[in-house]
């Protein structure tokens, strides 16, 4: 149900729009700590590692308790999440094809329920009343095919 909701797409599009290429600082509980070897600084140790890695080394020069923060920008946060700034048009596009959808069905069916005229006599119920009333009818197309006018319901009451 996620993807049918009309809000994932409207929250998708504000968030990468507005926090896109924002700067993540880790709080000290969201910092990886970890000692380097020996003769070598959190730098020099994790220079091939940064290269690749899209996280921040807090201090670099430190020989000692290495400071990593795994985040540097907000879209890497949002990546986990599948909003991605690359889709924010594509977002609002679907979010308004969903409004749009929404006001035309409401439309249609105010339409189809208010103002529209239904031939409701097809859509009778064969039950006993309409076996009775395709007796009467059969019984007033013999009369009329024998020359004997149909009776009148005024001239009935009154007798």
């Amino acid at each position: 149900m996620y993807r049918v909701s009309p809000f994932t797409y409207w929250i998708g599009g504000m968030v990468s729009t507005l926090l896109h290429d924002r700067p993540v600082y880790c709080s000290p509980t969201e910092t990886l700590r970890f000692d380097p070897p020996s003769s070598q600084s959190c730098g020099q140790y994790l220079s091939d590692y940064l290269e690749t890695a899209p996280g921040i080394l807090q201090n670099p020069e430190s020989t000692s308790n290495c400071q990593y923060c795994p985040l540097s920008s907000s879209d890497q946060f949002l990546a986990g999440s599948k909003i991605y700034y690359g889709e924010r048009w594509r977002n609002f596009g679907i979010m308004f094809a969903f409004i749009g959808f929404s006001i035309a069905l409401a439309v249609l069916s105010y339409w189809a329920f208010r103002v529209a005229k239904w031939d409701t006599s097809k859509l009778r119920p064969k039950g006993k009343t309409g076996r009775k009333a395709a007796k009467a009818g059969e019984k007033a197309k013999q009369s009329a095919q024998e020359g004997a006018a149909p009776p009148n319901r005024d001239t009935q009451t009154a007798q």
